[in-house]
């Protein structure tokens, strides 16, 4: 009863609990000032998000539960909420768009792929603290290394996108 009484609905309060929990809804709340960014801040920005986000993961079994649910059942509420985030995202992504207009990378699908990595990562090393490609983020070592990886891949992607050339 509680529940209707505060949530008008079971699913409100789910929505509520999640969007209470989600790394990125934060993030993308704070967004709306970053817009002004110079496109030479941009990766550096955008390593700092992913940095965060996989401190954020790897340090919050709640939310890595959470988005396992998100991604391991259909769900229409579940997909509203990420089809939420998903359009929130689009104004950062679209800073990026820019800078690799007429090259041949799709930084989108990298930053997909980033995303996608940490959280296998992050499951893998929190469920069975098991390796990756001889990663083991539970170690504070390979946990850094992972964290020096990102920021070189979006640099690296980065620079090779204000060229012709192919990453």
């Amino acid at each position: 009863m509680m529940i209707y009484w505060y949530f008008n609905s079971y699913n409100n309060l789910v929505k509520t609990y999640i969007n209470g929990r989600d790394f990125w809804r934060p993030v993308l709340d704070r967004s709306g000032s970053d817009e002004q960014l110079d496109e030479q801040e941009l990766p550096d920005y955008i390593s700092d998000i992913f940095q965060e986000q996989f401190n954020a993961f790897f340090n919050d079994p709640e939310l890595q539960k959470m988005i396992l649910w998100q991604v391991s059942e259909p769900n229409p509420l579940l997909r509203e909420i990420s089809d939420e985030r998903e359009s929130q995202a689009d104004p950062i992504i679209k800073l990026t768009d820019a800078h690799f207009d007429g090259s041949n990378i799709n930084f989108r699908a990298v930053l997909a792929l980033m995303l996608g990595g940490i959280y296998y990562v992050v499951w893998h090393a929190s469920t069975n603290r098991s390796k990756i490609c001889g990663i083991d983020i539970n170690d504070e070592r390979d946990r850094e290394a992972l964290q020096k990886a990102i920021r070189q891949v979006i640099e690296a992607v980065w620079n090779a996108g204000g060229s012709t050339q192919e990453v």
